[in-house]
Parts: C-alpha cells; structure tokens; sequence
C-alpha cells in the first residue's frame, strides 16, 4: 500500500453516503484501515 503526502490528498463532500458505504465496503476499506492501524480487543467499533 502507498503512503500518501497531504498535499496529494484532495476531500470532496459527495452527500452519498450509502453509495459511498457501498464503495468503501467493495473495497474492503474497513479491513485495510484496520490492518494498518489494529484494533485493541476493548474496541467494539473499529476506526
């Protein structure tokens, strides 16, 4: 996985947000997101 600079960053509000939920979970984002980071076994929801 490539580890971006801020200024590569660019944020846009789409106001989709069940297309973009549907996105990120075809992704697999949650799970990449919780490889990099971890997830401490007292967390319920992950980040």
């Amino acid at each position: 996985m490539r580890n971006f600079e801020a200024s590569e960053i660019k944020v846009q509000d789409l106001n989709h947000y069940g297309i973009i939920a549907g996105i990120c979970d075809e992704m697999g984002l949650v799970e990449q997101i919780d490889q990099l980071i971890g997830t401490p076994s007292q967390f319920i929801v992950s980040p």
